[in-house]
């Protein structure tokens, strides 16, 4: 194939592209073909790692810590700072999903926290 021949199928072949529809998550934009699962997999994750951070935590909600890493799962220390936080984002919402799936969850937010059980046992909550 010459370079105008296949300068000529690149064109056709972006013709033929089709553009993927998405849906707004938050601020992110999902496959509207994968947003059912995504939905599910991040309130399933979310609440989990909300049940992870109580025992520790005096206060956990879900908020927006930084409007460009959106909403995240924010546990807070008893003098008002940040102990724990995972963000639900399309990157992270998967990885917590297959860690909650292995029974791993606490371990990956200690881990993503720089903290270890020791740390924890020796806090005040």
């Amino acid at each position: 194939m010459n370079q105008t021949e296949l300068g000529a199928a690149i064109e056709a072949a972006k013709g033929e592209a089709t553009e993927v529809k998405t849906v707004k998550v938050d601020i992110f934009d999902i496959p509207e073909t994968k947003v059912e699962e995504y939905i599910a997999n991040r309130e399933e994750v979310a609440k989990a790692a909300a049940e992870v951070m109580q025992p520790y935590c005096v206060t956990v909600k879900r908020e927006t810590l930084d409007p460009e890493e959106g909403e995240a799962v924010v546990g807070y220390y008893v003098t008002g700072e940040i102990l724990m936080c995972v963000i639900l984002d399309p990157f992270e919402v998967p990885v917590m999903k297959v860690a909650l799936d292995k029974g791993n969850l606490k371990d990956y937010i200690l881990a993503a926290n720089d903290l270890t059980i020791d740390m924890l046992s020796s806090i005040d909550t």
